[in-house]
């Protein structure tokens, strides 16, 4: 079966900075990764593995200098601009930041009709309904969209960055340690979210993250990213078969009791 996003080969170097420039520094090399239509992988690594710059180009945020990422089979560097639409419209990403992926002078009703505007064909009447569709999704209660930004905690606002990647009811949601802000009990409570979301609409999930407890509580999969490589990976039921040191380093920072049982 065809993936419905995958990266064969892939890598990336940067340009080193400063004044003794030298060769290029490799960030990602030979990165082979596909996730199936419905599945939720986990992503894991130490910070400085390359989590962050894989994401951006599974979005196609940046050019990869070697192989090519392919949705649903097809090169994201062919795609016309139809396909491209579709693209954007069914692979959506949460960032880290909260504040930095929402313009703080737009209420949130606008921020999240802004994707359904562009990539959707829904009337106003429409947009709206969904708008309080993925409020509710999120745990936010529907009159959070007359608000701005500025008048919510940092916790919700990464809430209304997740509704408005899933307001175009993606086929993926690449969570580039979306929840990492949070405390643990918010953390189980979003996951959980996402786990119904995902039973009730076949939404797929990337889950990048460098705690493991949370890539073995939501994810199918995990697969373990070192120094630009893939080192590592297991099905994460009935329990992860990791073997690989940068693995290994991982399970054993995993301090013990969590709350709400990670």
């Amino acid at each position: 079966m065809t993936p419905l996003l995958a990266a064969r080969g892939l890598g990336k170097a940067y340009a080193r900075a400063g004044w003794r420039r030298g060769a290029p520094r490799t960030v990602l090399s030979g990165i082979d990764l596909a996730i199936g239509e419905g599945e939720c992988v986990a992503l894991i690594g130490r910070s400085g593995s390359g989590k962050s710059t894989l994401a951006r180009l599974l979005m196609g945020l940046e050019d990869p200098d070697g192989g090519a990422v392919l949705f649903r089979g097809a090169p994201l560097a062919g795609l016309d601009r139809g396909g491209a639409k579709i693209f954007r419209a069914a692979v959506q990403m949460v960032l880290q930041d909260p504040l930095s992926a929402v313009n703080p002078r737009h209420g949130v009703g606008r921020i999240l009709a802004e994707p359904l505007r562009h990539l959707t064909d829904l009337t106003a009447a429409a947009r709206q309904a969904r708008i309080s569709d993925v409020l509710d999704a999120v745990g936010l209660d529907p009159d959070a969209a007359d608000r701005l930004p500025g008048q919510l905690s940092g916790g919700q606002v990464q809430r209304i960055g997740l509704a408005r990647a899933l307001a175009t009811r993606p086929a993926l949601v690449i969570l580039d340690e979306a929840v990492s802000n949070l405390d643990a009990p918010r953390q189980v409570d979003l996951l959980d979210r996402l786990a119904s979301l995902r039973r009730q609409d076949g939404t797929a999930f990337l889950l990048i993250t460098h705690d493991i407890r949370l890539a073995r509580r939501f994810a199918d999969r995990v697969v373990v990213l070192s120094e630009g490589r893939i080192v590592d990976s297991s099905a994460c039921r009935p329990g992860l078969a990791l073997s690989h040191p940068a693995a290994r380093e991982l399970l054993d920072a995993v301090l013990p009791a969590a709350p709400g049982g990670l």
